[in-house]
């Protein structure tokens, strides 16, 4: 038993409570952290812009064969790990061994892979794009790519990952196809939508043998990629999705142009301190001056296709006006582009602007200039580019 406590001795009590210590100054890594955890959302979007701006200077060739067999291992790797993290999710266990250790970090592979392909998507559709539908197209991957980096969207599951599956697969062929036949074409853009049917198909085929959930019908596994590869068909001959593997290097207007070996001699008005315009775009037209328009398209080796030429003067009571329509017929392989010249003769002042276009219509680039008479004999400036 516990000695008695002697008469008289005071009883024990809690010590008095110390004052809190003042909080010690938050050290540089302190503040970025809690900086970071105050801007998520923010965060999320510089990361994305950087990693978008890195890509579209490094990204190799759209039609590098290393970088064609990457993305399609990458599509490979892809459609095993969905398929393998659809059976543990269902089957409410981890595998064992090796096979667990390689599947434990799944999700992350998962969300990894979808990045990187429609980072590298959103840089081939960029360099595609013009107009104001193809920028929409733009917008909206944009929103996509950015929702896969956010926990919530991760957590709608399966219907999106078939969904960005089937947009990824399409994608995919719809510019592979074009670089191994050497030519555009709807029936080569609807072959590649109907291969990513068909991976969708076999895909809920495969995952419905290897695991037997009930659930996982075709409503769940198949409809939401369908849904996505209808709307890229509908998208397609609406001339929203850009013309995937061409991309405009360069367009502007010229007072003259003569190809040399390797270049071209561009003779412009355009002082060079107006470096942000193409040329004459103010075009200052004497009788007999041609309004020349010089074009750099990159097309992918052993490509020909045609693409056209199109003169529109705005007219200030019936709007843009058709004038002309010039074929050209482009050859692939150069690092800077296939060079192209069309010229226009019989003009009047006023708003212009040069369209150029596949053959189905579909844009890769346009420019507008404006034409104003010049009544003066004086003299003239030329300049000249090599490009």
């Amino acid at each position: 038993m516990p000695d008695p406590v002697p008469a008289g001795t005071p009883a024990l009590m809690d010590p008095a409570p110390t004052p809190h210590a003042e909080a010690a100054p938050l050290t540089l890594g302190g503040r970025v952290t809690a900086w970071r955890a105050r801007h998520k959302q923010l965060e999320t979007v510089v990361f994305f812009a950087g990693g978008f701006c890195f890509d579209l200077l490094l990204l190799e060739r759209i039609d590098s064969r290393p970088m064609l067999i990457h993305q399609g291992s990458y599509l490979f790797l892809l459609t095993f790990f969905l398929a393998a993290d659809h059976h543990y999710s269902v089957a409410g266990h981890e595998a064992k061994g090796l096979w667990g250790k390689a599947l434990h970090f799944r999700h992350e592979v998962i969300h990894f892979l979808f990045g990187t392909l429609l980072n590298a998507f959103l840089v081939f559709y960029f360099k595609a794009s013009s107009g104001i539908f193809a920028l929409l197209f733009m917008a909206a991957l944009c929103a996509v790519l950015l929702a896969n980096e956010s926990p919530r969207f991760r957590k709608l599951g399966p219907l999106m990952r078939m969904a960005l599956l089937g947009f990824a697969i399409t994608s995919y062929f719809s510019y592979l196809l074009p670089v191994l036949a050497g030519f555009l074409s709807a029936w080569l853009f609807l072959a590649a939508v109907a291969v990513g049917c068909a991976v969708t198909l076999a895909l809920w085929r495969l995952t419905a043998w290897w695991t037997r959930d009930p659930g996982w019908g075709f409503r769940r596994a198949v409809l939401p990629g369908l849904v996505v590869q209808a709307s890229l068909v509908g998208l397609y001959f609406l001339h929203v999705v850009p013309p995937v593997p061409l991309s405009l290097k360069w367009i502007g207007i010229y007072h003259d142009v003569q190809k040399e070996a390797v270049e071209a001699r561009l003779t412009h008005q355009r002082p060079p301190w107006r470096f942000w315009e193409h040329g004459d775009q103010v075009f200052h037209a004497r009788p007999g001056d041609r309004v020349y328009c010089f074009v750099r398209v990159f097309a992918p080796r052993h490509f020909r296709d045609a693409l056209m030429v199109r003169w529109a003067w705005k007219n200030p009571k019936a709007g843009w006006t058709g004038t002309d329509a010039i074929p050209l017929t482009i050859y692939g392989g150069g690092e800077e582009g296939w060079r192209g010249i069309a010229y226009k003769q019989n003009y009047t002042p006023g708003e212009w602007k040069v369209n150029v276009e596949t053959d189905d219509g579909r844009e890769v680039g346009n420019i507008h200039f404006t034409v104003v008479d010049d009544d003066s004999t004086e003299p003239r400036q030329f300049y000249e580019d090599l490009r």
